[in-house]
């Protein structure tokens, strides 16, 4: 182990020689706290966690592909999951993987985990339970678990759920396989009933696997410190070793320090602070910059509120030019008309800095039910005016408004919106008035959460179509507070599509869907932003990586 150690760092010691071929520096901006599977969430613990552990499938930008399974079936109702494991599959402390090891690691991750932990996520999507409360206890019992995940006799593992659980692939991918004989050994988690009580919800941050690491991936662990995290090429790894055997993730603190070290050689990648930034790394010998990558899972959407709960605004319908009444989105051609105000060319320009990706709908670009072939609202003053002339029967254009934006201290981009709103409101009618105030962010979300703002840009994800479109569209979301949507055809078409079974069958479900939302213009997407990176100009590979964030695509 010390051959590997010293060598490699005695090369990132010296400003004169570049990083082995073999070996692969990536400089982050924050230290590795946790690496335990079932607890991990930030983002420098997510990015070990996923090159030494592997789920049964991965999510590939929104493509979930076959790792520890080959494949699955479901039953008609989407209840039961039947996945069939991959053979000959070695942990790193050289045991064989079999589906006892499966069951018991998903068993594990839907008992143990605080409630911000990955797990804790995970019980949530798969049986809505969103903590272990006194309730929740009475009837969380280890012969429910046991039923609900078990091995076939043929050795498939069975997954059997109270519902049809529709995103169900973006959470069997976050469930890391371990090996159970190494954690119980350890003191883990028995997986009986002996001990169920005492890891009901436990946080596991420093579990036997958090202090020393033993998965299925492409790397395996081999030392840490509180400024470095090393990992080794997993020789008997079942896709084949990595091109690069040795991995150091490097705690610099300072933005000036990794680029320098991405300018002499001393890094392979380094996290670049701003655009600024890569900027002025164009053009330098031995550093390759990436302007435009994809975003995974996000998308940017214009929110708007139809019952707003602020009581400075007017009643229900009232008009006046010096303000608007709280029912003012409930009019469709106000949602259509300012939609057609917002321009999405200027908002690239000065929010993306010119690198922003149009939008067909308020799913995120690589999600599976994205339809391009749809339109959404698009900026035309000339739209926004003959809908504008239509709203409240016609009185709103000779009564006029006033309408209060809201910026955010520190979101240049919530300027960059209410400013383009401004003017192009003003532009149309003198009538036509818009007021611009900033509050701090934690504000601003508590106002939005309390269905207080009458409209609001914001940053949205989810990986499943529902888990998307239902957060933001229906009244039961997380963000109904905020839009207060009454649409019963739209929660019949969302139901309709989320009980669907297989991809196959609801992507139609979805396009109709999608084509209605479109129409009804209860949000609009805001351009996506897209990645910005840098990295050695011998690194082969990184856009891969970008799509799968596993360092096991990457070389030299």
């Amino acid at each position: 182990m010390k051959r590997f150690i010293v060598p490699l760092t005695l090369a990132l010691a010296s400003s004169a020689l570049a990083t082995p071929k073999d070996a692969l520096v990536y400089q982050i901006a924050s230290a590795t706290a946790s690496v335990e599977p079932a607890q991990a969430v930030a983002t420098f613990d997510v990015l070990p966690v996923q090159q030494m552990f592997e789920g049964l499938y991965l999510d590939n930008f929104g493509k979930y592909e076959p790792l520890l399974a080959t494949t699955f079936t479901q039953s008609r109702d989407g209840k039961t999951t039947t996945f069939t494991l991959r053979k000959g599959v070695k942990f790193h402390d050289g045991s064989t993987m079999t589906c006892s090891d499966a069951e018991y690691s998903v068993r594990r991750t839907l008992l143990v985990g605080s409630e911000t932990s990955l797990a804790a996520q995970i019980r949530a999507n798969l049986l809505s339970i969103p903590g272990f409360t006194p309730e929740v206890k009475k009837t969380y019992t280890f012969a429910k678990l046991s039923n609900m995940v078990k091995c076939s006799a043929a050795g498939q593992l069975v997954l059997t759920l109270d519902r049809n659980v529709p995103s169900l692939l973006d959470s069997i991918a976050q469930v890391y396989i371990v090996p159970m004989k190494t954690l119980v050994a350890g003191g883990d988690w028995s997986g009986t009933a002996r001990d169920f009580g005492a890891f009901l919800g436990k946080d596991v941050s420093n579990s036997v696997l958090a202090q020393k690491p033993v998965g299925t991936g492409a790397y395996q662990f081999v030392a840490r410190d509180p400024s470095r995290f090393v990992l080794r090429g997993f020789a008997q790894y079942w896709g084949g070793a990595p091109a690069l055997k040795n991995v150091i993730l490097q705690k610099v603190d300072s933005d000036t320090a990794r680029v320098l070290a991405l300018q002499k050689g001393d890094a392979d990648i380094a996290v670049i602070p701003d655009r600024d930034t890569l900027g002025k790394l164009k053009g330098s010998p031995g550093v390759k910059v990436y302007e435009d990558l994809p975003t995974r899972n996000l998308t940017g959407v214009v929110l708007f509120n139809q019952n707003i709960k602020d009581d400075k605004l007017l009643p229900a319908g009232q008009l006046a030019e010096n303000n608007v009444p709280a029912n003012f989105f409930s009019d469709i051609h106000v949602r259509k008309g300012f939609a057609a105000l917002f321009d999405t060319k200027t908002y690239t320009r000065d929010a993306l800095q010119g690198f922003g990706l149009a939008r067909n709908t308020t799913l995120p670009t690589n999600n599976w039910a994205e339809d391009k072939t749809l339109k959404p609202p698009a900026y035309n003053l000339k739209v926004a005016e003959a809908e504008l002339k239509q709203a409240f029967g016609g009185k709103l254009w000779t009564t006029g408004f006033t309408v209060p934006l809201s910026t955010f201290g520190g979101s240049g981009i919530s300027q960059v919106v209410a400013g383009i709103f401004k003017e192009n409101i003003e532009k149309l009618n003198p009538k036509f008035h818009a007021t611009i105030s900033t509050v701090e962010l934690s504000a601003a979300n508590a106002a939005l959460l309390g269905g207080k703002l009458p409209f609001s840009a914001l940053t949205w994800g989810g990986a499943d179509p529902d888990t998307n479109l239902r957060g933001l569209y229906s009244s039961g979301g997380i963000l109904a507070a905020a839009t207060n949507i009454k649409d019963p055809r739209m929660e019949k078409m969302l139901d309709t599509a989320r009980d669907a079974v297989g991809q196959n069958a609801r992507k139609p479900l979805y396009k109709s869907l999608l084509t209605y939302l479109n129409a009804q213009t209860y949000a609009f997407p805001l351009p996506q932003p897209l990645i910005f990176a840098a990295t050695s100009s011998t690194l082969k590979g990184y856009e891969n990586f970008n799509r799968t964030n596993l360092l096991r695509v990457l070389s030299k």
